[in-house]
């Protein structure tokens, strides 16, 4: 019941934070044809589908399909279906996404503190709001796929760190369902299978179980496109999944700060992506360097964050670092004076990205 009141809450003070942008910025995105009236009368509700959002409703209601010329096989199958069934008890596709996005957000608000404190392992007291007002949260509200991919992470590592490995298996399976970055926990549960004492075989098993997801999808794009990696390909429609190095990537955005700067939108929000992933770039380096979490948790943490970088765009980093959450274990090794300004700062990232994206403009 308190993970139901504070998710609930939550929600409502977002809506607060998103009122000012009603005065400071011109609407540049409209609600979609196929919600209710009533939701899409008011851009406090219709709003939080803006961007992918909109494909996420399109595919639940169409099914997938090339929409404005993207291709939408990009988008895993998981939430969409899920928005599907709930549309058949809400009876319209925003709502059921909201109600999708409330439960997993009441999922991780109980799973949270539990995992927490099973890798802590000390008396801390969990930094809630640091994940809530992350400066990507305004994600965990929208009809992304974020909460559901960080209720079923969360998921995933309780369960394997109590060992129930069927459960564990199961959440890895369906997350790998939601969105790509379910590999990774492939990876974790791969790691932890290995040290477990379970048969060789056993182990086997429910690491191809783990990854029927993908299995599955690949195999529906298949039959549906004739290539089983259309969720990759697709890709390169919207832009992305361009192998580039590293050094490439830091060398554009050191320009796009420097000579080609521009006081505007959107290079704010460009900048915004730089403090965000050197800081998640810090917060791993101080979890690997202290050893605060196995190395199961590390190769899931440095697989999520390596995988924007390497498509030579950071474009997704406030979106990114919100599944960065593990890193929520360095929150309490600092003071009380560094945590009381990372919070604020955090909140004024978080208030931007609430502002920018309600009145669609784009924010990760």
């Amino acid at each position: 019941m308190d993970a139901i009141k504070k998710a609930f809450l939550w929600l409502i003070a977002l809506r607060f934070v998103a009122i000012p942008g009603y005065c400071l910025l011109v609407e540049r995105y409209a609600p979609l044809s196929f919600i209710s009236k009533i939701l899409s009368s008011n851009y406090l509700f219709w709003s939080w589908a803006n961007f992918d959002g909109e494909h996420y409703l399109s595919i639940a209601k169409f099914g997938y399909q090339i929409r404005d010329g993207f291709p939408q096989f990009t988008f895993f199958p998981l939430f969409p279906l899920l928005i599907k069934i709930g549309s058949w008890f809400t009876h319209d596709y925003l709502l059921s996404g909201f109600l999708v996005g409330f439960i997993s957000l009441v999922m991780v608000l109980n799973l949270l503190p539990k995992w927490f404190a099973l890798v802590t392992k000390k008396d801390y007291k969990l930094p809630l709001w640091f994940l809530l007002f992350a400066p990507g949260a305004v994600f965990l509200a929208a009809i992304y796929t974020e909460v559901l991919f960080i209720a079923l992470a969360l998921g995933v590592f309780y369960f394997a760190e109590k060992k129930k490995w069927g459960l564990a298996t199961i959440l890895t399976a369906l997350a790998s369902a939601t969105r790509i970055n379910g590999v990774f926990l492939i990876l974790f549960l791969l790691f932890k299978l290995f040290k477990s004492n379970l048969p060789k075989l056993q182990r086997l098993l429910y690491l191809f179980l783990s990854s029927s997801g993908i299995i599955i999808y690949c195999g529906y794009l298949y039959f549906k496109t004739g290539n089983a990696l259309s969720w990759y390909t697709s890709q390169s429609a919207w832009g992305k999944a361009t192998a580039t190095s590293p050094l490439v990537t830091a060398g554009n955005y050191l320009r796009a700060v420097t000579v080609n700067f521009v006081p505007d939108l959107v290079h704010l929000v460009v900048v915004i992506e730089i403090i965000v992933t050197l800081w998640a770039i810090y917060l791993i380096y101080v979890t690997v360097k202290n050893k605060l979490l196995s190395p199961p948790y590390v190769v899931y943490l440095i697989g999520n964050l390596l995988l924007p970088i390497a498509t030579g765009s950071l474009g997704s980093m406030p979106r990114f670092f919100l599944l960065l959450f593990p890193t929520i274990v360095v929150v309490p090794r600092m003071s009380n004076r560094f945590r009381f300004f990372l919070l604020t700062f955090y909140f004024i990232l978080f208030s931007t990205g609430v502002i920018l994206f309600t009145r669609g403009y784009w924010y990760a």
